[in-house]
């Protein structure tokens, strides 16, 4: 490792003292900042909240970075796993001047200390428990373990200024996520990206039990992360702080190394090998070595708040006032609170300090995407439903000239789906990014490549992240049942940006767009475990309002989707397209028109005079849903010409309930929904999803009984693609039963029919049973349904 200088170590060990008392007091007190009084009873807070276990060792880890920004004026961004451990950014934070930058509230001085020292976990502070948006310099609240990493990679892909440190705890390293971001090595591209210097912080413990890197040898580290393809540099006592200091200068060496010579040839070397600190320190380092005759420094007992009650418990009083005051922090401020100019000595200075990089404000660094002309992939439509085509097809077409226009800005991510997606177009212009050896016989794989797939939906979501948290573009595809798999983690995203609103200084960027394609309607092959809408369910439940649902019921209106999603800001959307051909509905210009409201009366459908004064209204959301709505129509009209029918197409949910924060809101009254869906004419809807998601929209507006939801049900198999429309109730069979049973209360000409009616079609669904079962296959009668 390189030589220390010892000035440096000196430094260090006084900032320390400085930032481990600010975090140790923000835990507990509400007054009487620098012990000098008496430390009293009333001088704490009412309510202790927090966790110290991890903050001595954060506050190292961020010392050594701001000693090595100093030194060599690299840009870094700072993210922390364990977000619980907000108290030492905090400190950090405040010491180096970025709080007063952004609040006027925390100078540094006797006065800003004070307030931040109170303010933590304070009730409607700006700092609560976490590394929430309100902090500077954050892109990861660090509140649902796991995400670091893979946030951190996704923050310097295509910054190739950026270093972005990343503090990975020891807990954390337990999680799924976390195992499999480890591989993200694999896709970063040291000729046009940054890199990440990952520090995996080994305290031992998590809130109960001994971590597992905890309990491994350093040789087993070791041979797990060489395994991994890092170079793990180790550091641990004694003289740890000169040993932090040198493993960090080796590893900005080792990683300026990897860049000078994969900027400097034509072929990026293959392989890299990206050092890797593993830092060893006490759990509680410095703070209350034992208490009540257990241990508190180096167990599990310090994760928390170590003491607890020192305004009951004068024992506890005495403790915390004896662990405080062996900081010894008048000695490292002068008499206005300030920090002496040794503390500071080798703290970065403007634009240098971590939490004043520019990239953790990424709506600063925001620029809008060029978009080609959606006419130049529009399908012309002559005859309705005459023409059959893939939504996903023509998506890939216009994913490739996206990536085609903005090659540093926008990226796809998807987890080993995109040619089962039907998104090959793209491979005409990019690759997926690689940078490990390949065989002869793997396809589309280059360093340069902007597809990044990996078969980890969590990887890929931490990549995202932290790619448009840094003010970038991109689109997640993925099969619809396994988006679920990270619904947790975008719920966490959705939180990050639904505080980030109510910050003045955060900038708005791109909005995140899931795609889900390979429908449960057509799994085919696949079976029941292929079949789940329930992410929409999720988005719609948790951030219904600054979330949007797209059901695109065609190609172009899948087009429209697209532009509209990707070059919105701030938003969740969630795009829902088969890639199985299917008729194509409307032109370009009656999409784009719809887009407006996302919801529309489709006049041709029903003929207009029915949509005057229909006996029923039909309406239907996804592209599958819509195909058998038109049937269904189709075949009344056939066999019940009497019934008056007219159709609504909903394209857009939040259009219908939740679009406070995307539209006009058309259908947010019981006056708006009624525009659509009369006011007393029984309705029946065609969902793709559950109908739960159309309850919770609905009811508000309108009364439950004169509506009859269809959708899927949970039910399954590996059988016909009609048939799994048929066991879920939403066929054309059963919407036309259902149009004539409720069309039949207002209409005599129909009632009269209508048990004939209902006979015969009840009829074909159980001929459909038979036919499948001894052929394997839908009957032609059915294949060959056309509008």
């Amino acid at each position: 490792m390189s030589k220390v200088n010892q000035k440096a170590v000196q430094w260090l060990k006084k900032y320390l003292r400085y930032t481990d008392y600010i975090g140790a007091a923000q835990l507990y007190l509400k007054e009487n900042f620098l012990l000098r009084e008496k430390l009293k009873p009333e001088n704490f807070k009412a309510r202790i909240l927090g966790h110290w276990g991890t903050v001595p060792g954060l506050n190292f880890i961020y010392a050594s970075m701001n000693y090595l920004v100093s030194k060599h004026k690299c840009k870094m961004l700072f993210i922390t796993g364990p977000g619980h451990g907000a108290p030492a950014v905090l400190a950090n934070l405040f010491a180096e001047g970025t709080l007063d930058k952004f609040y006027k509230k925390y100078p540094v001085n006797l006065k800003g200390m004070g307030n931040i020292i109170k303010d933590f976990s304070w009730p409607h502070s700006p700092f609560p428990s976490h590394v929430t948006p309100t902090v500077p310099g954050s892109i990861l609240e660090g509140g649902e373990l796991g995400y670091s990493l893979s946030t951190a990679f996704g923050s310097v892909l295509d910054n190739p200024d950026l270093i972005t440190a990343v503090a990975v705890g020891d807990g954390e390293s337990e999680s799924g996520p976390i195992a499999t971001a480890w591989h993200s090595n694999k896709f970063l591209n040291p000729k046009t990206s940054g890199a990440v210097l990952p520090i995996v912080h080994i305290n031992g413990y998590k809130i109960s039990n001994p971590t597992l890197y905890g309990t491994m040898s350093d040789e087993e580290l070791t041979h797990l992360f060489i395994g991994y393809g890092y170079e793990p540099l180790i550091v641990k006592g004694p003289n740890v702080e000169a040993k932090m200091l040198a493993a960090t200068e080796s590893a900005y060496k080792k990683i300026r190394a990897i860049q000078k010579k994969a900027r400097s040839s034509k072929t990026p070397p293959l392989k890299p090998k990206w050092p890797v600190i593993l830092l060893r320190t006490l759990k509680g380092w410095k703070g209350v070595r034992k208490y009540h005759g257990h241990a508190v420094e180096g167990s599990f007992h310090s994760h928390g708040i170590p003491i607890g009650h020192p305004n009951k418990d004068p024992d506890a009083l005495k403790t915390i006032n004896k662990w405080l005051k062996s900081y010894r922090i008048n000695e490292l401020v002068d008499e206005k609170g300030r920090p002496k100019k040794e503390v500071m000595q080798f703290v970065p200075k403007g634009n240098l300090r971590l939490g004043m990089n520019k990239h953790a404000i990424g709506g600063s660094q925001y620029k809008k995407l060029k978009i080609p002309r959606l006419s130049k992939y529009a399908v012309k439509v002559k005859k309705r439903g005459a023409l059959q085509g893939s939504s996903m097809v023509e998506a890939g077409k216009l994913f490739r000239d996206i990536i085609g226009e903005n090659k540093k800005n926008f990226r796809l991510l998807c987890p080993d789906e995109l040619e089962s997606n039907k998104l090959s177009a793209v491979f005409e212009k990019t690759n997926r990014a690689y940078m490990w050896p390949l065989s002869s016989t793997d396809e589309h794989m280059a360093p340069d490549g902007r597809v990044m797939e990996m078969l980890s939906e969590h990887t890929l979501q931490g990549w995202y992240q932290g790619y448009l948290l840094t003010g970038r573009h991109g689109v997640f595809v993925s099969y619809e049942a396994f988006t679920t798999i990270i619904t947790s983690m975008v719920d966490q995203y959705a939180k990050f940006l639904k505080q980030a609103f109510r910050v003045p200084w955060r900038k708005p960027i791109a909005s995140a767009i899931y795609l889900n394609s390979s429908l449960g309607w057509r799994q085919d092959h696949n079976g029941f475990s292929h079949q789940n809408p329930s992410f929409v369910s999720n988005v719609l439940q948790k951030h219904g309002k600054f979330c949007q649902i797209y059901y695109p019921p065609d190609i172009n209106s899948m087009l429209v989707a697209l532009k509209e999603t990707i070059t919105s800001q701030d938003k969740i959307t969630v795009i829902v397209a088969g890639k199985r051909p299917l008729p194509q509905w409307l032109t370009l210009k009656e999409a784009e028109e719809q887009a407006k409201h996302g919801i529309a009366i489709w006049e041709w459908v029903g003929g207009k005079e029915a949509g005057k004064n229909p006996d029923v209204v039909l309406a239907s959301a996804g592209d599958y849903l819509t195909q058998e709505a038109l049937f269904a129509v189709k075949m009344c009209k056939d066999i019940v010409p009497e019934l008056k029918i007219r159709y609504v197409n909903v394209s857009e949910l939040t259009a219908i309930g939740l679009g406070d924060y995307c539209h006009d809101g058309v259908c947010q009254t019981e006056n708006g929904v009624n525009k659509f869906f009369t006011k007393d004419k029984p309705v029946i809807f065609n969902y793709h999803g559950y109908v739960n998601d159309i309850e919770q929209i609905l009811w508000p507006y309108t009364t439950s009984d004169r509506f009859s939801l269809h959708g899927y049900r949970e039910e399954g198999s590996t059988t016909t693609p009609f048939d799994l429309k048929v066991i879920n109730r939403v066929s054309c069979y059963h919407l036309a039963i259902d149009m004539v049973q409720q069309g039949a209360k207002h209409n005599k000409a129909v009632a009269k029919k209508k048990d004939k009616i209902l006979r015969e079609l009840r009829k074909h669904i159980t001929r459909h049973q038979d036919y499948i079962c001894e052929h394997g296959d839908d009957p032609t009668e059915v294949k060959e349904l056309k509008w």
